[in-house]
């Protein structure tokens, strides 16, 4: 596949109904890496009005869509699917964007793992995360 095919196809991971709902925004991919920007909105809180932190479940997203451009940068990936996910939770994302930094840490011929760390606007750490996926 050739490296715009490539690109174009990491970019049309922000338009599927999901991700777009969520207004996931794919700001880099290259290399094995990605950013992804989670916009604030108030959709996205847990109860408690505008100071409510952003919910866990759109923090796990945020995290599996940049791995996914991470790994689909690569020349080797035909084909994804998600084995497992892991975040640790170590603040709450209060009234921010939300900026996932994902990397290839390792990639087999049948599976990659990428680590992903998610920070607000200010840099604090929010979450981090392993995810594994099957390739092909």
């Amino acid at each position: 596949m050739a490296d715009q095919d490539r690109s174009r196809l990491v970019r049309a991971l922000e338009s599927a109904p999901f991700a777009a709902m969520l207004g996931l925004k794919i700001e880099s991919a290259a290399n094995g890496a990605a950013l992804v920007r989670m916009p604030f909105d108030l959709r996205l809180l847990n109860e408690g009005g505008r100071a409510a932190p952003v919910h866990g479940g759109a923090i796990a997203s945020l995290a599996d869509v940049a791995a996914c451009a991470a790994v689909w940068t690569l020349a080797e990936t035909v084909r994804t699917a998600t084995i497992s996910i892991t975040v640790n939770y170590t603040g709450f994302a209060v009234n921010s964007d939300l900026i996932a930094r994902a990397r290839v840490k390792r990639m087999g011929k049948r599976i990659a793992s990428l680590s992903v760390e998610i920070a607000d606007v200010s840099g604090a750490l929010i979450a981090d995360a392993l995810v594994t996926y099957k390739i092909a």
